[in-house]
């Protein structure tokens, strides 16, 4: 029986290892990078489903280290030791290039077996934030539906509620009138989870908005609406972080969501209480004016700040990574990359060059010598790496240089035939190439050694479908669907595959499922009709051709209103089981619409008895 003490010190050792692995690579400062070890074989070691660790990550034997210790049986009778595995692990999957099924499984595993003993937490700040933790899990393995029921139960713990609401102000300059914008609105139930922050700390620059027309900030007719966010405590700030990641993930292609977004985050940057916070929030302000032209500048300085803010020496490594855990701050070759492609959206192309070198983003420096018409000079480099001594991601990378699927051949037998990257790549490149049956044979490969590759099923679905293959197209689109419900094109193209199988029920519904995902998108809705009316489902299909009118000037579909006008007249009976004839106000209404706005010709006549 080892003793408690040394029970105790095996977990501040596992503790300690995993805050040093999260400063070398995602909050910094950075620390001596030399470790000593067999690079290699480290990484061998790390490898999931195939999967290996990006290239940029360092000092990769001190996550091995704490994994281990986590793992170990001396110290599994403290709940805490759960937890910090389950960090572990999420971190362990974070620096991989692809999710890892194993790796999902043992995170929820170890979710489950926290929340079976939550009331062991005893205070409700520490079970706010091991929720807002989870949340971040799930949203990261695209389950949004439990994601956003833990934020609800947070919330519930915290006693704060965060609802969109407005209030008068302006945005410009030269404003006259104060006009309506979106404000986040704080109600409590339960008294605030005031936590010590940790005294007097150092924040990345807030760079300020300096354009002629647009204010720096929102200025409000009422100096009070902001007066609520000022009272957030540091845990509050945390849930109002993850309920604004919730928010994108949950409506990514909503308009208003980036008008909620900006909402959230002016709220947040105000009053910085926590460095990774401040960070995060400063960071998803920057990705939202990227689509700016007034503030794509402002976007570009602060991401320069936040990059060398990792190299810089203050603040601590302890007032760093205090909220760490919590905050889903993203590792700093991440931010990198966001900035060599701002560099690149700004024609800053050789600024963009440098840091892709820097990170071995080969995809992205074979892009640039592309732009300056210097593409052999990848190669180049890639070669000149290779003398060194062959690797799995260096031959992957020669592989898309020169387009040689012998390379990805190589590579797939230098890793003991467990590179599922290899495979992945090498049927990426012949799907590009058109190569369609060349390709599913890779793509199957990589998908039989890590199956929770969402784009690589998409392609082998898109490969299977323009060779014919309906059976697999359907296989394959629907493990999209169980990995991303939230994907409107998985849906529209799982109909489609149904529909050349002959089941047009199943299209249907799939369809349904689409338009729930992206309810503007014209071109689903006219699927949906026409589907609907194969269907026999003529209700539906007098439901989308209005819906159709509401998103498309003058649409018209003769044919359509002819199978209708016909079906009702026939009186036959729908899918429901219900006859035709109960819809003939529907057409006609509808009808009465269509000659409304759109001139038809001669041919035009339905008659609807």
């Amino acid at each position: 029986m080892v003793p408690l003490t040394r029970r105790k010190d095996l977990l501040t050792l596992g503790m300690a290892s995993l805050h040093s692995f999260v400063c070398m690579n995602f909050t910094g400062p950075c620390m001596n990078r030399d470790s000593g070890c067999d690079l290699e074989k480290v990484r061998r070691e790390l490898q999931s489903d195939g999967e290996t660790p990006c290239p940029q990550a360092r000092r990769i034997e001190l996550l091995i280290r704490c994994c281990h210790i986590f793992s170990h049986n001396a110290v599994q009778e403290f709940l805490s030791c759960r937890i910090w595995l389950l960090r572990a692990r999420f971190i362990h999957q974070r620096i991989l290039e692809e999710k890892s099924a194993t790796l999902k499984e043992e995170c929820c595993r170890l979710i489950d077996e926290v929340l079976a003993m939550k009331e062991a937490l005893h205070s409700r700040f520490l079970l706010v934030n091991f929720l807002i933790e989870i949340s971040y899990i799930y949203h990261f393995y695209n389950e949004y539906s439990k994601a956003h029921g833990v934020l609800e139960q947070a919330q519930e713990v915290a006693g704060i509620k965060f609802n969109m609401s407005g209030a008068l102000g302006k945005r410009t300059r030269f404003q006259q009138n104060d006009i309506a914008q979106l404000v986040v609105r704080i109600e409590r139930s339960l008294e605030s989870l005031n936590v010590e922050s940790g005294g007097e700390q150092k924040f990345p620059k807030d760079i300020a908005l300096e354009d002629d027309t647009v204010l720096n900030r929102i200025t409000f007719l009422n100096p009070l609406t902001t007066e609520s966010a000022e009272s957030l405590s540091v845990v509050e700030q945390l849930l109002m972080l993850a309920l604004l990641e919730d928010l994108q993930k949950s409506n990514p292609v909503f308009v208003l969501t980036d008008e909620q977004s900006e909402a959230f985050v002016a709220q947040l940057v105000q009053r910085p209480q926590d460095w990774c916070i401040q960070s995060k929030a400063l960071f998803l302000r920057s990705r939202l004016e990227r689509q700016s032209s007034r503030k794509v500048e402002r976007a570009l300085m602060q991401i320069q700040v936040l990059v060398d803010e990792f190299s810089g020496e203050c603040p601590s490594s302890v007032d760093r990574t205090r909220c760490f855990f919590g905050s889903g701050l993203l590792p700093i070759w991440s931010v990198q990359h966001f900035l060599a492609e701002l560099f690149m959206s700004l024609g800053l192309v050789k600024s963009a060059l440098s840091v892709y070198e820097a990170l071995e983003m080969w995809d992205q420096v074979i892009e640039c010598f592309t732009v300056l018409e210097h593409r052999e000079k990848a190669e180049q480099l890639i070669r000149e790496r290779l003398q060194l001594g062959e690797t799995v991601d260096l031959l992957c990378s020669l592989g898309e240089v020169t387009y040689d699927t012998g390379c990805f051949e190589r590579a797939f037998q230098l890793s003991g035939e467990r590179s599922a990257k290899a495979m992945r790549l090498m049927g990426r490149m012949l799907f590009f190439r058109k190569e369609y049956e060349a390709a599913i044979p890779a793509l199957e490969k990589s998908l039989s050694i890590n199956k929770l590759q969402l784009n690589t099923w998409f392609l082998l679905g898109t490969a299977a479908f323009r060779t014919e293959k309906w059976e697999l197209a359907a296989g394959a689109y629907r493990h999209c669907a169980s990995m991303d419900s939230e994907n409107h094109e998985v849906w529209n193209n799982l109909s489609a595959a149904y529909i050349k199988l002959k089941q047009k029920d199943r299209a249907l519904r799939t369809l349904e499922e689409a338009l729930r995902c992206s309810y503007e998108n014209w071109k689903i809705w006219e699927n949906y009709m026409v589907t609907a009316v194969d269907c026999g489902a003529f209700e539906e299909a007098i439901r989308a051709y209005n819906r159709l009118m509401d998103l498309k000037d003058k649409f018209v579909d003769v044919e359509v209103v002819e199978i209708l006008g016909r079906a009702v007249n026939d009186d036959l009976v729908t899918r429901s089981g219900e006859k035709t004839v109960t819809l003939k106000a529907s057409l006609l209404k509808l009808l009465g619409r269509n000659t409304a706005s759109v001139r038809l010709g001669r041919s035009f006549v339905v008659k609807v008895a």
